[in-house]
């Protein structure tokens, strides 16, 4: 089976994953990490400037004349805690994501996901009639979509729930499930209305995650499926080479899926490191990787 024929290697290479000296615990990708810091540095920042959120955050009564806010508001957080269970779950589960699709498609991928959490809801809130200045702010919606897509390409993982242990699928399960829950008694009128957590943003953000699993590695291939088979003897050395390097990497990737990211050698984090610079070398193009 071909590289881009697993549901964990939709169309890209990767780079999430390095080994961290020293304190056992893997090192992000650049992604990743960019948005570890991004995310602290606007709390920070928001200790200074008591007005951060009213000016990031997103609303019904904002969006249209300043829509750059369905991004801005996923850097913004309403306090230490909200911010450290985003974060956590970003930083274990989201450099899975990079390392099998790279560092530009999972930045994609997560702020579009998130900003599908800010339309989903919007919707709640022009369709309950919530107070349209109600701001959302968090990475709630991008973290949900990182969760809810682990579970569907890395069923084996094990997480900790309230010191519980439990697989991702069952773990997204109940998140999922609290929050559909939560949007369905807001509907009728007895949930929290605008305030409090936006289940409606998790909720979209987990939705837009599935559709992103099943539905880009398609639109991916029908972009750049048309290429001609045709070529000299150099051009097909070529493509089997190319083959034999992507079924190595496709071995790998399996047992990434099997037994987690720290199972692999150092050998094998070589492979995969290549892998990535070729992808960069390529200006993240569909090539071999």
């Amino acid at each position: 089976m071909g590289i881009y024929d697993r549901p964990y290697m939709r169309g890209g290479g990767g780079g999430g994953y390095r080994p961290s000296p020293g304190l056992g615990l893997p090192r992000p990708g650049r992604v990743v990490a960019g948005l570890l810091i991004a995310n602290i540095a606007v709390l920070v920042l928001g200790l200074f400037w008591q007005g951060m959120a009213r000016h990031l955050g997103l609303s019904a009564a904002s969006w249209w004349r300043q829509p750059w806010r369905f991004i801005t508001f996923q850097f913004v957080h309403a306090g230490g805690m909200h911010l450290f269970f985003n974060m956590l779950g970003l930083y274990f589960l989201g450099m899975y994501l990079e390392l099998t699709w790279g560092p530009r498609r999972f930045l994609v991928f997560y702020l579009l996901c998130g900003a599908a959490g800010g339309v989903a809801h919007l919707v709640m809130s022009y369709g309950l009639g919530w107070n349209p200045h109600t701001l959302l702010v968090g990475a709630s919606g991008g973290v949900f979509a990182v969760i809810l897509a682990c579970a569907i390409l890395y069923p084996q993982i094990r997480v900790i729930v309230l010191f519980f242990p439990m697989s991702i699928r069952v773990a997204a399960a109940l998140f999922i499930g609290i929050a559909a829950y939560s949007v369905l008694a807001e509907v009728r009128g007895v949930g929290l209305g605008g305030g409090g957590i936006s289940h409606a943003a998790h909720l979209g953000g987990a939705v837009a995650g599935a559709l992103w699993v099943y539905l880009e590695p398609r639109i991916w291939r029908l972009r750049t499926g048309g290429a001609s088979g045709r070529g000299s003897g150099r051009w097909r050395r070529k493509v089997q080479r190319e083959q034999e390097e992507r079924q190595e990497v496709d071995r790998i990737l399996d047992k990434v899926r099997r037994e987690g990211i720290g199972a692999l050698s150092r050998r094998e984090r070589d492979v995969l490191r290549r892998a990535t610079e070729r992808e960069r070398h390529n200006g993240g193009r569909d090539g071999p990787w």
